[in-house]
């Protein structure tokens, strides 16, 4: 009787056990992963616990543009993804969607994008203007004002992609960039800018998502910065 007793009382601890386990795995898959995206032109992925970390770290290559700033204003930036309640989706291995991605609770996206965005212009030699506070008509402004210039997200997406015998967190992100003559608004110059990111593993985790779209932001914005940066480019306003 006592022997009975014993094993009823270890198998519903066990059952316990797996019925805890099963709410924990339930809540991992079907809830939201909350992501840091980090400033994209000092970005670098960790190499420790096989690269599911990140770390914020300075970038050689990516530095202060000197000399005289070209002053452009801010026409908008639009925010033109097909979903803007996430950045992501959590998949099973058929491909499922049980959960979503997204940024950091507090955190709006198109604000984050948008001071990324003015930063990498301000670091590449650039001095940018509000609209609001734009004049057309003032004679200091058309003087002073080189170039209107806006920006629209197409993509910034990171998702599950199935495999033979790993799985991959999979970022991209793609925008674009446009500049307009001042006194016209006439269109003189746009880009596309992409990035990608590919985090393989067993299962895809939480850090898998974050580094696959931070390693696609990063590349995309470094890319901007590359284009606009360039002396040839920035000669193109002393025409």
């Amino acid at each position: 009787m006592e022997t009975r007793r014993t094993d009823s009382v270890s198998g519903f601890r066990n059952l316990l056990g797996m019925v805890c386990v099963a709410i924990l795995l339930s809540a991992c898959a079907f809830g939201t992963d909350r992501v840091k995206l980090y400033d994209p032109l000092t970005y670098k992925p960790a190499a420790e616990e096989g690269g599911t970390k990140v770390a914020h770290a300075d970038v050689p290559e990516i530095k202060p543009v000197g000399g005289e700033k070209i002053n452009l204003v801010m026409k908008r930036i639009k925010d033109n993804r097909l979903d803007i309640s996430k950045i992501g989706a959590k998949k099973n291995s058929y491909g499922m969607e049980t959960g979503k991605v997204d940024v950091e609770s507090g955190i709006v996206f198109i604000d984050l994008f948008t001071k990324n965005f003015v930063d990498c212009l301000e670091l590449a030699g650039y001095q940018i203007t509000p609209l609001k506070k734009y004049d057309a008509s003032s004679p200091a402004d058309k003087e002073r004002i080189k170039g209107l210039v806006e920006a629209e997200v197409r993509t910034f997406w990171t998702t599950m992609m199935p495999g033979f015998f790993t799985v991959d967190a999979a970022g991209d992100v793609i925008f674009e960039v446009r500049l307009f003559e001042p006194e016209t608004n006439k269109e003189i110059w746009s880009e596309m800018f992409r990035g990608k990111g590919v985090v393989s593993g067993v299962a895809v985790t939480k850090g898998m998502y974050e580094k696959s779209i931070n390693t696609a932001y990063s590349e995309a914005m470094k890319s901007l910065y590359n284009a606009i940066s360039d002396e040839k480019f920035r000669k193109m306003f002393n025409k």
